[in-house]
């Protein structure tokens, strides 16, 4: 009972502290209303694209923003999660909450090898390991021809029973569902005695260590952790698209997360999804806004799209979360003139 009391005491801490993000989660939760009163069915699969992203950038931030381990080849979990969905739909089982734990169960086992041995190096070496492993993975099923190899394979949308998915609104919800509960599960971590020594880990391992804790421990279940997350988006992303191929576990999809996390807000819990959304938002208004300004560069939107991250990157401190806590602290400031 009390440790009921306490869940919900850091439940209802966090969703104070926390504002914006519950505010994003409950716009998400709203917007099929205004694409079906706009009849924008296209813009509801944008909206799903953006929360599964912003799951896998939630599950990497973990490690990357309040571990301070720079992981290059969180992309794999991601591609081993849709993998998991589309091996197994290969051997006849379509049930979509089986996929789920297959993915989550594969995911955590992955990452706690690739953890473990990762884990022992630290600054380039780590990254260079994870990046490594990443690209083992993705040639590995580049060559397994019986699953598309690096054509890919073509998928059935799973079945959530007693839900059938093939009505779009409801795949929405079950993704939404899902974000909802990663988040709440993140946060409560993130606010336990966990995610502190996590964080303490990261600003200083040797004085955690001269206090008689153990930082390993704590890096190899915070990457874990992350692992399961990517993989849990990993299968709901193979659901969605229908569709599995090599390239969702490509390294550039690893540097994808990254940029989304640093956009949005390194270390913060709403950053990730922020990132996921302005990200995703600008890959499709630049296009347009290049071909009506200038139609021969439309396709070259990334000269706009680079100088906008570096300028967040540098003048932005803390990405689009840090602008937002300025804004507010100069509205405090501005009050109390």
């Amino acid at each position: 009972m009390r440790g009921i009391v306490e869940i919900i005491r850091l439940i209802r801490d966090g969703a104070m502290e926390n504002r914006l993000f519950f505010l994003l989660l409950a716009g998400f939760a709203f917007f099929p209303l205004y694409t079906g009163m706009a009849d924008l069915p296209f813009w509801e699969d944008v909206a799903m694209r953006i929360m599964l992203l912003g799951m896998a950038a939630m599950g990497l931030n973990l490690v990357l923003g309040y571990g301070g381990m720079v992981s290059f080849g969180h992309a794999a979990f991601l591609g081993v999660g849709a993998y998991c969905v589309g091996i197994s739909q290969s051997f006849g089982l379509m049930n979509g909450w089986v996929h789920l734990l297959i993915s989550i169960g594969v995911c955590g086992g992955l990452g706690l090898v690739i953890g473990y041995l990762a884990l022992r190096t630290s600054g380039i070496y780590f990254i260079m390991i994870t990046l490594a492993f990443a690209q083992m993975l993705f040639f590995l099923f580049v060559s397994l021809e019986m699953f598309g190899g690096d054509d890919g394979m073509s998928i059935d949308r799973a079945e959530f029973l007693p839900f059938d998915l093939y009505e779009p609104l409801r795949l929405y919800f079950l993704i939404w569902a899902m974000l909802v509960l990663v988040s709440v599960a993140l946060m409560l971590v993130v606010r336990s005695r966990f995610g502190v020594t996590l964080r303490a880990i990261r600003n200083n391992a040797s004085r955690v260590e001269a206090m008689g804790l153990e930082p390993l421990g704590f890096r190899m279940t915070g990457y874990v952790i992350s692992a399961v997350i990517c993989g849990l988006a990993g299968a709901l992303f193979a659901s969605w698209q229908e569709y599995v191929s090599p390239d969702i576990m490509h390294w550039s999809r690893s540097g994808e997360l990254m940029i989304i996390i640093v956009l949005g807000g390194l270390g913060t819990l709403a950053g990730p999804l922020l990132g996921a959304i302005v990200f995703l938002l600008l890959e499709e208004f630049l296009p347009e806004f290049l071909y009506l300004v200038a139609p021969a560069y439309a396709e070259n939107w990334m000269i706009i799209f680079g100088p906008l991250l570096i300028a967040v990157v540098l003048f932005g401190r803390g990405g689009l979360m840090g602008m937002v806590g300025k804004l507010r602290a100069g509205r405090r400031d501005g009050d109390g003139s």
